[in-house]
């Protein structure tokens, strides 16, 4: 049935190369797990009608300094396009929050976050889609979240 979810984020400056390479490490982990093409692949089915490899959600992730959050006025928001059938979740997330914890606790309070985050925004825009099954979808996300958040998944953080 396709690929229904797109990620991707932004992430500034943490503080030291070695608060940089473990928030690098940790958010491209969560990343690449979720745009994961042979989950999306395998859970598809459950959630769509018709067959296309279409997005449905776009996920959009900045871990950004509280300092730059609040001078520049930025706040998480979400946004239905009807003409596409997809939502776009852009949410911040406070680098600072982060920066100094061990790696699994990053990745787990992240995991967390981001889940609650998402959960809230996809049962507020549930009924604008016209082809994704909402409610079917979040308990799929919590079980792959917390495969995350156990680093259960062996797929190796991309580049970018």
């Amino acid at each position: 049935m396709g690929t229904f979810l797109k990620v991707t984020f932004e992430a500034r400056y943490a503080g030291s190369e070695e608060k940089n390479q473990k928030k690098s490490k940790v958010i491209r982990y969560i990343a690449d797990n979720l745009r994961d093409m042979p989950w999306q692949e395998s859970i598809s089915s459950q959630l769509r009608k018709v067959d296309g490899h279409h997005t449905n959600l776009y996920l959009v992730l900045r871990l950004f300094d509280i300092k730059d959050i609040e001078e520049g006025k930025l706040k998480s928001f979400a946004r239905y396009k009807k003409k596409e059938d997809k939502l776009v979740v852009d949410q911040m997330l406070i680098i600072n929050e982060y920066s100094d914890l061990p790696e699994d606790e990053m990745r787990i309070k992240m995991c967390d976050e981001i889940f609650e985050y998402v959960k809230e925004i996809l049962i507020k825009y549930k009924d604008r889609f016209q082809d994704f099954d909402v409610i079917a979808f979040i308990p799929l996300l919590k079980e792959r979240i917390e495969k995350i958040k156990a680093n259960e998944l062996v797929i190796v953080a991309s580049n970018w």
